[in-house]
């Protein structure tokens, strides 16, 4: 049996491990295999421990700074030697959450969390859309946030101006492949209490749950559950949409 074939950039984030983790048992179930490309910044030694645990799912990891420009092609050729073109992409790269005013503001940061963010998902849909298109076949999901829904939070100002630039992206992809088989769409979750956080002060955090209407924060699994939407059959009449995961916050 052929194996489902996946490339996940960021795949050492909470959110990677935890997705790779419910393919695995999903697809064990089944009696289904896939291959997984698993590209980290500096968190190799946490997909290593992962692949331990794995039944149903080979993972490939591979490593790259995505703050560099074109920092992402050692990833991509990977990926075609392994695997050709992928079946199903997951974009989760991003830098560390900081809150900060507008005088803070820093260009610099901005340009290389494009590159993490924006040009890599740019370079790696210029690769593989294409092969894709060609099969007519195939699904890709982004992770945005809820920033891009509404109006942001203050002091975010850098943070909000790299996703809506990831937003514009997914939707252009998706408007130019949409009729050709493939689904890319995007997901934007309110605040996960993961390591994106690290650099957050405890007080925004507890905060934010407190602000919200469930008074919680949004769940990994939660997050993973909308993910496996996305990249399932069940989304194949879904395509350029924004997937709110706010709990009704927006």
């Amino acid at each position: 049996m052929e194996k489902n074939k996946y490339l996940i950039l960021g795949a050492s984030s909470d959110i990677g491990i935890a997705y790779i983790k419910d393919l695995d048992e999903r697809l064990s179930v089944k009696g289904e295999n896939a291959a997984v490309v698993a590209h980290f910044g500096f968190k190799g030694d946490r997909l290593q421990e992962l692949k331990n645990d794995l039944r149903a799912v080979e993972v490939l990891p591979v490593q790259a700074d995505l703050s560099q420009p074109d920092g992402v092609m050692p990833v991509l050729k990977f990926a075609e030697e392994q695997m050709d073109c992928p079946d199903y992409i997951l974009h989760l790269p991003a830098s560390r959450l900081m809150y900060q005013k507008l005088k803070q503001f820093d260009w610099e940061n901005v340009l290389l969390d494009m590159n993490v963010q924006v040009g890599s998902f740019a370079e790696t849909c210029r690769d593989f859309l294409p092969r894709m298109a060609k099969r007519r076949s195939g699904r890709v999901a982004v992770m945005l946030s809820s920033c891009t829904i509404g109006m942001p939070p203050k002091f975010l100002s850098q943070y909000v101006t790299v996703k809506y630039a990831l937003l514009g992206m997914m939707k252009a992809m998706a408007a130019e492949y949409g009729d050709k088989g493939i689904g890319i769409n995007g997901i934007s979750p309110n605040m996960i209490e993961t390591q994106f956080l690290q650099n957050v002060d405890e007080r925004i955090v507890e905060l934010n749950r407190e602000n919200c209407l469930q008074k919680r924060n949004v769940k990994v699994e939660e997050v993973v559950a909308a993910i496996r939407y996305l990249l399932s059959e069940d989304a194949a009449y879904v395509n350029g949409v924004n997937l709110n995961l706010t709990g009704g916050d927006r």
